[in-house]
């Protein structure tokens, strides 16, 4: 899977290893990942990602062979918002605030 963020958004983008086509596409709007990407209660390698499209979703199972790197995949979700999401909007509080 690769994961891309513009602006406020997250994309995990899960890749066909064979033909390295878009295979499905998990959009987080806010960097809201708790609200589409769940992780396992029995294991800390996998996560459940859901796919929306329009008024539709799925879920799909996204598992890693080893446990360093689902605690990176954890870790970059939490570190986006903290990084991205949560500054931004304590910047646009701020003016706010200083009034």
């Amino acid at each position: 899977c690769r994961i891309a963020g513009k602006g406020q958004d997250l994309s995990i983008k899960m890749i066909d290893a064979s033909s390295g086509q878009l295979f499905a596409q998990c959009v987080i709007p806010n960097g809201e990942y708790d609200k589409y990407v769940e992780r396992a209660i029995d294991s800390s390698r996998y996560f459940v990602l859901k796919i929306t499209n329009g008024q539709r979703h799925a879920f799909i199972g996204l598992g890693f062979e080893e446990r360093n790197d689902a605690f990176d995949f954890n870790c970059t979700l939490s570190d986006f918002k903290s990084t991205w999401v949560d500054r931004e909007k304590e910047v646009e509080e701020a003016p706010a605030a200083a009034a």
